[in-house]
């Protein structure tokens, strides 16, 4: 863990600013958030926010009340919002689901949105806006989260001619209140995916056209033929995510996978601290984004 606390320390410095204090506003801050549903275990999220993650991650309503005594937020993780066959959306039976879970939630300090669906194909995108709406209007300020293909996904997966076509189609359709996608670029041997920076430039742009913050989701865990992380590798991407506007950095896996290859992740298969949780590199504590005067690259919002 003590590498990804490297590297949070160092979005601290990269800032040029100190660490937010606890009456920082929220919409001031860059969150980051372990992509992951942590185990309901109030000594886990303690060592999360040890770590300098401010979001826990996906967690059911039961386990919010340990994510705000260690200071985390959380997106509430639960059917009434995900379980959707997301081709034929009831509006009228979604507003019912979604209207139950947010009465059970929507005044806890915890909640920072409601997770709705990774990686959807345009042709989900009806569906999820119906969803979307209703925790708009139910829970004002709560953020419906969706998760977007990145630019290596095929036409068959993003459902669009190209991945900008993509992006406006989700905008126009959903109607987010945050741009979020994930890409996941170093490669074992030494490599960096082509496209990682004409990926941050396109979420980019259309953040800046649409007035959304923008999120990106990076790698923490190898798995597949993707390397295991280095403190360069989690700086990197961190400074480049930051370099080009996003307000939010979530880290894909804390917890590692007990399938596939899945390895060195924050937190092992066992529950135990790897060298990526505890090496030189600190995610860092509350980052403060830059004000609005000194924004590089013009950030979204």
């Amino acid at each position: 863990m003590k590498l990804l606390r490297a590297g949070l320390v160092a979005l601290v410095a990269f800032s040029g600013l100190a660490a937010a204090g606890a009456d920082e506003p929220a919409d001031q801050l860059i969150q980051l958030m372990a992509w992951d549903t942590p185990p309901n275990d109030p000594a886990v999220f303690r060592e999360m926010r040890a770590c300098g993650l401010t979001i826990a991650g996906f967690v059911p309503p039961a386990a919010l009340d340990n994510c705000h005594a260690a200071g985390l937020k959380a997106i509430v993780s639960d059917v009434r919002t995900s379980g959707y066959d997301w081709t034929n959306v009831d509006a009228a039976q979604a507003r019912r689901q979604v209207t139950e879970v947010v009465e059970l939630v929507k005044h806890h300090p915890a909640v920072y949105g409601y997770y709705l669906r990774d990686e959807p194909t345009s042709a989900l995108f009806p569906g999820l806006a119906k969803v979307a709406e209703a925790v708009k209007e139910l829970h004002p300020g709560a953020w419906p989260y969706i998760n977007l293909f990145p630019n290596y996904a095929d036409m068959g997966q993003l459902g669009a001619a190209d991945y900008d076509a993509y992006l406006e189609k989700f905008i126009a359709e959903c109607k987010p209140t945050i741009l979020s996608y994930d890409h996941y670029a170093p490669f074992e041997g030494g490599g960096l995916r082509e496209g990682y920076f004409a990926n941050l430039e396109a979420v980019r742009r259309a953040g800046l056209r649409h007035g959304l913050p923008i999120w990106n989701i990076v790698l923490a865990a190898a798995h597949f033929n993707y390397r295991e992380s280095s403190p360069a590798d989690l700086r990197f991407q961190a400074y480049t995510s930051l370099a080009y506007g996003v307000r939010g950095i979530g880290y894909f896996k804390y917890f590692t996978s007990m399938i596939g290859n899945y390895r060195l992740g924050p937190i092992d298969q066992f529950g135990h601290k790897t060298r990526t949780d505890a090496g030189e590199v600190e995610i860092g504590p509350r980052v403060p984004l830059w004000r609005r005067s000194g924004r590089l690259r013009g950030a979204g919002r």
